[in-house]
């Protein structure tokens, strides 16, 4: 018995889904809040000025310059974004293995709220912003890792379990909306500290709503350990390789909305609606609405296409999402080449928007379906969090290639992430064929056992 306050039955809005499923809104609200806002309070309050006044941000940017020569405030911004996601994301599959080994997720849980509001309480202080980005970051990580491991073992029924994370998808892309839309508006009209305070609010919230409702939840049953796919582990891990090496590759160019976009989308976006100017972040928040009416759209077709004996396999869907993801930075690429100097009319953005959004959607519950059944039934959790690991090369890649925007053309800077996207898609399709075969031979395996 694990006793980390999840639930294990048939009904989906169980006390103990709820729980994580707050704790995960209230997360991403927080993160996602900040992330909207972070290229943006480097490049107006951080680096601005004499930045020895800031704790470590003239070691960082003496050791960037000797790596990749002179660079301005956005670029060195740019580099700051990308390490503090890959703190995010490389320190889930760490948190998640402490939490298996210390045996207690709740606590994990607890301990990265605890290390996410330190973060953001020294994240109000210019001198200690980067400092407080530590913390934060990695607290964030450290409590993401763990809900996901419990969610993982909440339903003992597999097509129950699909459907929650259908849901929990749905939560989390809820906090994507929220986050920067609050943040972005007490950013705009306040100022960026009552910004701050809203995320160290949510995070507050979650945690004690976690503790609450995780006191009357019982514990879950560890599920039994099915049978291992017969074809043995070296070919299934040569074939989940090649899967995660597809959806970092789109995942890399997708994660540039948060960065990049949002400086280029500051001067070349149309951002007028009904004689009001959109905030720049709240371009966020549409990534998060589009997100969440993409998985009702996808949810709805795929019945539809199933009650006319048409399936659409996993590896097909990463394929299809790599292929979305490229389409929308070329009709970016497009709309900038062409719109003559002049800001990008807001339907080109929203169109980039919806394709990148729709790749997501697609790759998502695919690649997890896809390492839940084709890995080892006593590695799926480590398998899960190297697929996690996604942001920290999408990261990483967002504040690297960000060095050249300014460099090149920007229409030459989202051709790029095309070309990025674009070879996820063609990884998949070359190795589509052994991963397909694979995947029936576990599902055949794991139906007759």
């Amino acid at each position: 018995m694990q006793r980390d306050g999840a639930v294990e039955g048939e009904r989906l809005l169980s006390a103990g889904f709820l729980s994580l499923a707050t704790m995960e809104f209230l997360e991403r609200f927080a993160v996602s809040g900040v992330k909207s806002l972070l290229v943006l309070i480097f490049l107006d309050r951080v680096l601005v000025g004499d930045v020895s006044r800031v704790v470590g941000a003239t070691a960082f940017s003496e050791t960037s310059a000797a790596m990749f020569g002179p660079l301005s405030a956005t670029g060195l911004a740019s580099q700051l974004y990308g390490y503090a996601n890959a703190l995010i994301y490389l320190a889930i599959p760490i948190g998640g293995l402490i939490g298996d080994v210390v045996g207690n997720r709740r606590a994990m849980v607890a301990a990265g709220g605890v290390g996410m509001l330190l973060g953001l309480t020294l994240m109000l202080g210019d001198p200690t912003f980067l400092v407080g980005l530590v913390p934060f970051t990695i607290g964030a990580g450290v409590l993401k890792g763990n809900l996901s491991a419990q969610l993982g073992a909440l339903f003992q029924h597999e097509a129950q379990r699909r459907r929650s994370y259908a849901v929990y998808l749905g939560f989390l892309n809820a906090g994507v909306i929220c986050g920067p839309l609050v943040c972005g508006a007490l950013a705009a009209f306040a100022g960026q500290d009552y910004a701050i305070g809203a995320a160290a609010i949510a995070v507050a919230l979650g945690l004690a709503i976690y503790a609450v409702t995780g006191r009357t939840a019982p514990a879950i049953r560890t599920l039994a350990a099915s049978t291992v796919s017969s074809e043995g582990p070296a070919r299934s891990t040569a074939l989940l390789v090649v899967a995660l090496a597809a959806v970092y590759l789109c995942y890399s160019a997708y994660d540039q909305l948060g960065n990049i976009f949002l400086v280029w989308a500051r001067t070349r976006a149309d951002r007028h609606v009904f004689g009001l100017t959109m905030p720049v972040a709240w371009f966020l928040s549409l990534d998060g609405v589009f997100t969440l009416a993409l998985i009702a759209v996808s949810q709805v077709a795929s019945r539809a296409l199933q009650r006319r004996g048409i399936r659409i396999g996993a590896v097909t869907q990463i394929f299809l999402g790599g292929m979305l993801c490229s389409a929308g930075y070329l009709v970016l690429a497009l709309g900038d080449a062409t719109s003559g100097g002049a800001p990008l009319a807001l339907p080109w953005t929203l169109a980039y928007l919806i394709l990148i959004d729709g790749a997501i959607v697609l790759i998502w519950p695919s690649a997890l379906s896809l390492i839940a059944g084709t890995a080892p039934r006593h590695l799926v959790g480590f398998w899960m969090g190297l697929f996690y690991l996604h942001g920290v090369f999408a990261s990483l890649w967002a504040g690297f290639s960000g060095v050249f925007y300014e460099r090149t053309a920007s229409p030459q800077f989202w051709l790029l992430h095309a070309a990025v996207a674009g070879a996820g898609a063609l990884l998949i399709l070359v190795a589509a064929p052994p991963l397909i075969r694979a995947a029936r031979r576990r599902q055949a395996i794991t139906t007759s056992a």
